[in-house]
């Protein structure tokens, strides 16, 4: 039914790192918000929730995307924190294009536990790969 959304782009990967991620405030509720990055000619940021959002379960990390720019976007998108010694990768995302305007993402993204073991040097490095059926106008390889 209705028109087909139209060709992806390829995969665009935005590596976001949260240094010091063990000594974030794992207070639920409190988040860190990444600096702002481009991709698609939107700016775009990661909030993180280190002891999750009120909507999470316990020991859980809350992590989503925000869209930062007024005018919405379509984009498919996953989040991935790979082990730094090959293990297997933590991974979450959509498997169709969704409408961002302001932001999405999930309350139980990974339990802390867990993540606390892909640390790089101290950092939890988040990439989030994006593509969208619009054409890109900008972007970014390297972020925070």
């Amino acid at each position: 039914v209705g028109a087909p959304p139209g060709r992806l782009t390829d995969w665009v990967i935005a590596p976001v790192r949260f240094n010091g991620f063990r000594g974030l405030t794992t207070t639920k509720g409190a988040r860190v918000r990444s600096p702002k990055f481009s991709c698609f000619g939107h700016q775009w940021r990661l909030l993180i929730y280190p002891g999750g959002d009120s909507e999470s379960s316990d020991g859980y990390v809350a992590l989503f995307l925000q869209n930062v720019t007024e005018e919405a976007v379509k984009i498919e998108f996953n989040f991935i924190v790979k082990h730094p010694n090959g293990r297997e990768d933590v991974s979450v995302g959509v498997d169709k294009v969704v409408k961002f305007s302001k932001g999405v993402g999930y309350d139980d993204f990974a339990l802390r536990s867990t993540l606390l073991d892909y640390l790089v040097d101290g950092a939890m490095i988040v990439e989030v790969h994006m593509r969208t059926t619009n054409k890109p106008l900008h972007q970014s390889s390297s972020f925070v």
